[in-house]
């Protein structure tokens, strides 16, 4: 099972969001990897912290397109469940990672310009959808949300308007994040539990999306 997440834009929080999924599937018991397909690398360098003794999350960077497709199917032989960081760019890279998922995870913050950003987004997954002919499951996930300001759930609401869905479980703006990608960490494995318990029910509902597939 391949879970793409990736997005036109940078900054959305996309490596975070990626390694934190993956920590928590690996303590539930699956054998996973992170592809990391960004140039900058950030989950390869992300695991040279992670400490041996945690739950295995073996990072392949793999930033070469021409190396992408094939690598990630031969993982997939081997891990579960393969989640790649994908590239904030309108390149053919970000093509095939929408092409090699069987899910692809869309981060977003509650902000007009991310909003502008999905439309170019949108184009590029229909021409993935017809190049692949067939539906490829997609979802927004909102993070960095507040539901107490309007302005979020504004960016919410006109979300729900898109062909493409929206998680029904968000992330918030926690400290925890930024924290535990500094030590190796997902926030399943840090101090706080708000930050944990949210983690979980998003990989929960991921991981009921793609039983369903």
């Amino acid at each position: 099972m391949i879970i793409s997440v990736t997005s036109l834009k940078g900054g959305v929080g996309k490596s975070t969001i990626a390694q934190n999924i993956a920590v928590c599937l690996a303590h539930m018991g699956y054998k996973v990897c992170i592809v990391d397909a960004d140039t900058n690398q950030s989950s390869l360098r992300w695991s040279t912290f992670r400490d041996e003794d945690l739950p295995g999350v073996a990072v392949f960077g793999i930033p070469d397109g021409k190396m992408l497709s094939s690598n990630v199917k031969h993982l997939n032989d081997d891990y579960e469940i393969v989640v790649i960081d994908g590239t904030p760019s309108l390149s053919k890279v970000t093509s095939k990672i929408l092409l090699l998922g069987d899910l692809i995870i869309v981060p977003i913050l509650p902000s007009g310009l991310d909003i502008w950003a999905t439309e170019q987004f949108i184009e590029r997954y229909e021409d993935a959808k017809d190049q692949k002919e067939r539906d490829i499951p997609a979802y927004f996930i909102l993070n960095q949300y507040s539901g107490s300001i309007n302005l979020n759930k504004e960016v919410k609401e006109v979300l729900a308007d898109l062909d493409i869905k929206t998680l029904k479980h968000s992330l918030k703006s926690r400290v925890a994040y930024k924290q535990a990608v500094i030590e190796g960490l997902g926030v399943y494995e840090y101090k706080d539990n708000k930050a944990k318990d949210e983690i979980i029910q998003v990989t929960n509902e991921i991981k009921d999306l793609i039983t369903n597939l």
